[in-house]
């Protein structure tokens, strides 16, 4: 009898013993398939403060390309180069299949997919307000210095006008560092999106420097910023619709409008206490 209720006693830490081993192997497996998210990888640079490794989130356009993934179950795995390289490593798609965010250059979209429109950039003419500028044409620029930024495109007509030796351009490695000309009295006009500009004079300049800048309110080479997707990647298709999907998810929620509120606040830019009037 002893030996029987042993045995019994035996046969049931067997199966309790059994069952806690399927449990614990099935929660791993759960666990394990859970972390395993879909990755898409991106490349990335520096136009703060709608890009940059420097700014929160890398940027408002980062950051919404990056929610819209999550949103579709897809995690973002960011590279940052300079925009050159950025835009190559991204064309081949053998180690990144996908950068942000570009305008719709017609050699763009010959190499690749574009996400629905982020964000709308034009440039305008930055300069000191102890030196009144005013233009209707890119002739008014004859006779003044033009702060240019290297493997920046300001539109073809000004582009041209650069080849043909029509304006005389100064090109250095960052807008920065053309503010900081800028307020030095070295260069006399800069062309930057407004958006941009603003929150690279309040992160890069002193007050004073700051105060001294003003802007021309006429724009152009008006566009979108659009995430691009490699033609070469299998997945191109895919990764835009799904982007595309969780965008549209993210607008309906309202997390967008407020994205902007942030970005008008200076959320995604370095802090400064100047702001132009």
């Amino acid at each position: 009898m002893r030996t029987m209720i042993v045995r019994q006693a035996a046969n049931r830490f067997a199966l309790y013993t059994s069952a806690v081993v399927f449990l614990a192997g099935t929660s791993s497996f759960l666990a394990s398939d859970a972390s395993a998210a879909e990755t898409i990888r991106i490349t990335n640079g520096e136009w703060q403060p709608f890009m940059s490794k420097h700014s929160y989130q890398f940027g408002v356009n980062s950051h919404i390309v990056a929610e819209a993934f999550k949103l579709e179950g897809i995690d973002v795995e960011w590279g940052f180069f300079p925009w050159k390289r950025s835009y190559q490593v991204a064309k081949t798609c053998q180690n990144w299949h996908a950068s942000a965010t570009w305008w719709p250059a017609q050699e763009t979209l010959e190499s690749f997919l574009l996400g629905d429109a982020i964000s709308e950039t034009s440039f305008v003419f930055f300069h000191r307000k102890d030196r009144p500028f005013s233009w209707q044409t890119f002739d008014d620029l004859y006779g003044l210095v033009v702060g240019t930024t290297l493997e920046y495109d300001y539109g073809t007509d000004f582009m041209n006008r650069i080849e043909n030796y029509e304006l005389n351009v100064e090109w250095v490695a960052d807008d920065e560092t053309n503010f900081r000309k800028l307020a030095a009295n070295r260069i006399d006009v800069f062309p930057n999106d407004l958006t941009v500009g603003l929150a690279q004079i309040r992160a890069s300049l002193s007050p004073d420097e700051a105060a001294s800048i003003t802007y021309h309110p006429k724009e152009f080479e008006k566009s979108t910023l659009h995430l691009i997707v490699s033609k070469q990647c299998d997945k191109a298709e895919y990764f835009v619709e799904k982007f595309n999907a969780g965008f549209r998810k993210l607008k309906e929620s309202g997390r967008f409008d407020a994205m902007q509120k942030d970005l008008a606040n200076g959320v995604y830019d370095g802090k400064g206490a100047a702001q132009l009037n």
